[in-house]
C-alpha cells in the first residue's frame, strides 16, 4: 500500500515497515509533515511500526519539521526510525537532526538501505 503526496510518498512494505521517501528537490514544510503523519496513520492500521526514511537528491526539511518529527506527537505510529542517506550532505543533515532534536524513538543512520531494513526488522519481533 502506498500514499503518494506532493512532496513525500509513504508506503507500507510487505513486512509491515513504513517507508517515507522525501521526493527529489522537495522542500518539506510542516504541512507536508502533517500529511505524512496522516498517511502513516492510515497505513499503520493502528499499530506502531518501524520506519525507513530516505530522501531524494536536493530535498530539504525545515526546522519546524525537524522539531515536530522528533517529538512524541508525530511518533504515535513509530517504533523506530532508520534514516538512509546517499551522500555526505544528507548524512550531515541527518546527524544534525539526531544530535540536536533528539528523537523520542530509537533512531539510527545508515549508508545502506539493506542494513537499515535489517535493523528495523529487529523491531518487528516486538511489535
Amino acid at each position: 500500500m502506498k500514499i503518494d503526496l506532493k512532496n513525500i510518498s509513504v508506503e507500507r512494505m510487505e513486512d509491515g515497515i513504513l517507508h517515507i521517501h522525501l521526493k527529489a528537490g522537495a522542500e518539506i514544510g510542516i504541512a507536508d509533515a502533517v500529511l505524512a503523519l496522516e498517511a502513516m496513520e492510515k497505513l499503520s492500521e493502528g499499530k506502531k511500526r518501524p520506519v525507513l526514511i530516505d530522501a531524494g537528491e536536493f530535498s530539504s526539511v525545515d526546522k519546524e519539521v525537524r522539531e515536530f518529527s522528533a517529538g512524541s506527537e508525530s511518533n504515535t505510529f513509530t517504533l523506530a526510525d532508520a534514516i538512509a542517506y546517499d551522500n555526505i550532505g544528507q548524512k550531515l543533515m541527518a546527524t544534525f537532526y539526531v544530535n540536536k532534536n533528539k528523537p523520542v524513538v530509537p533512531t539510527r543512520l545508515f549508508s545502506n538501505k539493506d542494513q537499515a531494513l535489517a535493523w528495523l526488522r529487529t523491531f518487528l519481533q516486538s511489535a
